[in-house]
């Protein structure tokens, strides 16, 4: 029996050194914090990166109801490859009002200036997460992993109350078997049909002027070519421009996407990526996915390209919200926007 369990404990060791080690390329690494947390739960600058999370109030770094989703980005020290896996060590306590966040999205630099998205960390690993715990709330991949030194992370918050983080954990190569993660999936395809063609949307903010959407119909008429009287047109907005689709009725979604131009001589860029959300009354909205991959990959220029998400499981709702993150201050060419569904 002691045999046994000395055998075990190597066993963990291993696996600890394998986390803190080769895979964990973010141990002991300085990052920066926007907006600054609560003075009550500051961070003296290594309580993110430490190794400790503990469900204690003094490994905790806090925001209480802050004005602009809380970003952490990461200094790796050292440019990677293949950034396969970014995780958050989050509270969860209903009695001391800290909510779970909604979801983070991470991004990858080579300089700290100029951000490619990657994904969404939308998976809790204890799900559902027990009350007074510390969760695992992760973003991973075994195919389009990042490439860079600067990893941010933008925290959705749960709710209006505290948001507490005790740590980060950004992963580069092969994701570890013993750490029970998810990656990949999605739903089979093979039967979905198109269901957005014709159906009557929303748009926030409007178009520009020089390339408007004139009768309200040239985001869903089924068509995404390459011409500019196909296309409507956000010069630098204000505002991410969104799309809300009505569905009409109650429709299980497996693939949402939208098509954009790309052409480098008439400063036409593709969008970052698009947030996916999804409503039953078109008031309030879940996100449940970020589209970061294209058809064709890699994008082409001079060309219509896709921008699309996949869902690992069909989400029953009538209204589905796409949500444009512009990449950089160019302009943004939208020629149509489709969900697929299922019976």
């Amino acid at each position: 029996m002691l045999k046994k369990g000395i055998i075990v404990l190597l066993a963990l060791l291993v696996a600890s050194l394998v986390l803190a080690g080769e895979f964990n390329v973010s141990a002991g690494k300085t990052y920066t914090l926007s907006p600054e947390p609560n003075p009550n739960y500051a961070d003296p600058g290594n309580k993110l990166t430490d190794g400790s999370f503990n469900f204690s109030w003094g490994d905790m770094v806090g925001w209480e109801n802050p004005g602009a989703n809380p970003t952490v980005v990461v200094d790796l020290g050292e440019t990677y490859e293949e950034v396969s896996y970014v995780a958050l060590k989050v509270m969860y306590s209903a009695p001391s009002a800290v909510n779970l966040p909604e979801y983070f999205i991470v991004s990858i630099s080579e300089d700290g200036e100029l951000y490619e998205d990657l994904g969404m960390g939308i998976t809790y690993v204890e799900a559902p997460v027990p009350n007074d715990t510390v969760a695992t709330l992760y973003w991973a991949t075994d195919e389009f992993v990042g490439y860079g030194r600067y990893v941010k992370i933008e925290i959705a918050p749960g709710g209006e109350a505290w948001t507490m983080i005790a740590e980060v954990i950004v992963g580069d190569g092969a994701i570890p078997e013993d750490m029970g993660i998810v990656v990949g999936g999605g739903v089979d395809l093979t039967d979905a049909a198109t269901v957005s063609v014709g159906k009557p949307y929303m748009l926030i903010p409007l178009p520009s002027d020089a390339y408007p959407d004139t009768d309200s119909i040239e985001v869903t008429d089924g068509f995404a070519r390459y011409s500019w009287a196909d296309m409507i047109g956000f010069d630098n907005p204000a505002v991410n421009p969104t799309v809300i689709i009505d569905l009409l009725e109650p429709t299980k979604i497996v693939r949402v996407s939208s098509h954009f131009m790309r052409s480098f001589a008439s400063a036409v860029n593709l969008p970052n990526s698009l947030l996916i959300g999804v409503s039953d009354d078109g008031m309030e909205f879940k996100t449940v996915g970020l589209a970061v991959q294209t058809n064709p990959y890699p994008p082409q220029n001079e060309f219509i390209n896709e921008v699309y998400w996949v869902a690992t499981e069909p989400v029953l709702t009538r209204y589905v919200k796409i949500e444009i993150r512009p990449r950089g201050s160019a302009w943004t060419m939208l020629a149509e926007a489709t969900v697929w569904a299922t019976e």
